[in-house]
């Protein structure tokens, strides 16, 4: 079983930012979300995106990419369709064995870290439009996972430090510690954050 850490931090009056890690039948899913802010709904969005993945488990563990494609295309026309939910981002990793898939829309990233590089997973993703929108573009991808660490993110951690930095965190700890860090990398010296952060680290 991998080993796996979340923490979700906020850096504004309402958290829209969202992960979750569900566990089953010796695969693990792992999901982040981030609301659109400036506009309203975006934390019902982004729990709209859990609990649609939470329902769809089982379709998920086929370790199929386009289930996760097509997957998100679902969630965006639910959130579309609902009048409180606003906009948010989304990525979806399934881990299983030695395999990773996942699909992804917007500016939330999933990066596989290496002892000595790191890749990012959802480079190809396409920022706008959101998921709510109900005209998204979904990007999927699929990788050997036979050492290192994934991480999961939203932009309130890819915005506000480097890539540098990231994987010296990420190196240093176990995944729980390593999730602390991450998010004590991106705080400011008053104590708060500049944004929402969620971060799910899983290691391999």
């Amino acid at each position: 079983m991998i080993q796996t850490a979340k923490l979700i931090e906020a850096g504004n009056v309402e958290l829209q930012d969202r992960g979750e890690i569900i566990e089953q039948f010796g695969t693990t899913i792992l999901v982040v979300a981030d609301g659109a802010g400036g506009r309203s709904g975006g934390a019902e969005a982004a729990q709209k995106v859990i609990d649609m993945v939470r329902g769809n488990v089982a379709r998920l563990i086929t370790m199929d990419p386009l289930a996760c494609s097509q997957l998100l295309e679902e969630i965006d026309r639910e959130i579309a369709a609902d009048p409180v939910a606003g906009e948010t981002t989304a990525v979806i990793v399934v881990v299983a064995g030695d395999v990773i898939v996942g699909a992804s829309v917007g500016d939330s990233e999933a990066w596989l870290i290496g002892a000595g590089s790191y890749e990012r997973l959802t480079e190809n993703q396409i920022r706008k439009p959101f998921l709510g929108s109900g005209r998204v573009n979904v990007v999927s991808f699929r990788k050997e996972f036979r050492e290192g660490t994934l991480l999961l993110g939203t932009d309130g951690l890819f915005k506000y430090t480097g890539a540098e930095r990231i994987c010296e965190v990420v190196r240093a700890s176990d995944a729980r510690g390593a999730a602390r860090a991450l998010v004590e990398l991106v705080r400011l010296p008053s104590g708060n954050l500049q944004d929402d952060v969620a971060v799910i680290l899983a290691n391999g």
